[in-house]
């Protein structure tokens, strides 16, 4: 890779002229907010580099002993005993390699690789087309249009992690195609979209993907250098993949706002799904050093059981989830509005000593069910309180403390994966397993 880009440093961007020889431009090398860029005279070509690695020291502490608890060995050790116990210690977060490129001017691409935890997974790998500086198009693997948390960055969040809520309902990253257009006060995109590149290529005979359509406008009415105020809905229609059969099941699942530890305590399986959709609402205003946004979001899901092999419609379930958030700088530039994204994003700093950044959050999510008795669904219910403290000493490095509390109800179990003395947690800890995290955070960008 050192070979590739050194290169690139000391050759050129290749066309070709009308008689279809190949006409070479010499590139300049620049940094850019940190990033190491390449571009010729003209701009019609540009290759950015786009690096981030996240180092994250994380300790779990439940406020009930947990002896007598016991969790679903992990096949990925040669020996587990089946007792339960929190993974306190370090983890790579994450581990990117990103290269954004412009070509021909119009054109543009991104390819996103994360190597955290061992595993190689693609995230973005996309082309797209610019009509103009108001209009495009992309196809490939991307981010839904959906939640304002979701589709900034990581790099820009003010929390170690996007609440519960966004992570179960706002989709992520699909195979798709969508156009997105904004203007001075407004912002849309929609689009189709099928499955994630990972499910796609690790799975055999697994039956039909499934396919979805979503879209999101967001209004930003007021946004100067004291003011803005951004509101905003998405929504989405989706047929879940087929699994290898006529049946299709829906996974909603989430970590509990830290990822050291990977147990998802609130997680619903659920199968014969005919479709589901998903409707967000999103608010934020910023005033000087003071941000304050949040969601709320809810999921109708149209599902069926099995009789005789007979289909017997049962009532829609119905999840919810909502977050609250602020974020005061104590020293330095709050975020700024980005119109052409419709979020807020980076923190900037024209200052020794860097940004000093406080913020807070409470999230909810309800993955539990009984409007059909016969069938009901405890996926768990949780709340979770957060408080951060980040320091920003450049722009590329950040150091983040948080503090977060994870209030679970009895159904919040693993999927049945985390029982008590052989009972499930809804009977043996009517209570729920609520716990501590402490989690320090390095983050460097480059």
């Amino acid at each position: 890779m050192s070979l590739l880009l050194c290169g690139w440093a000391v050759g050129a961007f290749a066309q070709t002229d009308a008689q279809g020889e190949a006409v070479k431009e010499r590139a300049d090398i620049y940094f850019e907010e940190g990033k190491l860029n390449f571009a010729t005279k003209n701009d019609n070509f540009r290759l950015k580099l786009d690096n981030r690695i996240y180092t994250d020291f994380s300790y779990y502490s439940p406020t009930t002993s947990v002896d007598g608890f016991s969790s679903k060995a992990n096949g990925d050790l040669e020996e587990d005993d089946g007792k339960f116990r929190f993974n306190n210690g370090v983890s790579i977060r994450r581990a990117r390699f990103a290269l954004k490129a412009t070509l021909y001017e119009k054109w543009f691409a991104e390819f996103d690789i994360d190597f955290a935890y061992n595993e190689i997974e693609i995230k973005d790998m996309y082309l797209g087309y610019r009509f103009n500086d108001h209009i495009s198009v992309q196809a490939g693997h991307f981010k839904e249009p959906m939640s304002m948390e979701r589709l900034t960055s990581s790099r820009f969040l003010s929390f170690n992690e996007r609440p519960m809520p966004v992570e179960v309902f706002s989709g992520g990253r699909r195979l798709g195609a969508a156009v997105t257009a904004w203007g001075k006060y407004w912002w849309f995109s929609g689009g189709a979209f099928g499955q994630q590149v990972d499910i796609i290529q690790k799975e055999r005979n697994r039956g039909s993907d499934g396919y979805g359509f979503t879209g999101r406008l967001g209004l930003s009415p007021v946004n100067n250098d004291t003011w803005t105020v951004h509101v905003g809905g998405y929504a989405t229609y989706r047929t879940p993949d087929a699994n290898g059969t006529e049946d299709r099941i829906v996974d909603f699942r989430s970590f509990p706002e830290s990822r050291t530890d990977r147990r998802r305590f609130v997680r619903a399986e659920i199968p014969n799904v005919n479709h589901y959709a998903t409707y967000g609402v999103e608010a934020a205003v910023r005033w000087d050093k003071l941000l304050a946004y949040g969601e709320y979001m809810f999921t109708s899901l149209s599902r069926y059981r099995k009789e005789n092999d007979r289909k017997i419609d049962l009532k829609n379930a119905e999840f919810n989830g909502w977050y609250a958030a602020a974020s005061y700088m104590i020293l330095g530039q709050q975020r700024r509005y980005a119109p052409d994204d419709a979020e807020f994003a980076p923190v900037y700093q024209r200052r020794k000593g860097g940004c000093l950044e406080l913020a807070a959050r409470v999230s909810h999510t309800n993955l539990n069910d009984f409007h059909d008795i016969s069938s009901p669904i405890t996926g768990g219910s949780a709340y979770a309180y957060s408080a951060n403290l980040n320091w920003f000493p450049v722009p590329n490095v950040m150091f983040g403390l948080n503090y977060t509390f994870m209030d679970n109800d009895k159904y919040a179990d693993a999927k049945g994966h985390i029982t008590k003395d052989g009972k499930a947690l809804s009977e043996a800890l009517p209570g729920g397993l609520d716990f501590h995290i402490l989690q320090l955070r390095l983050m460097l960008s480059f």
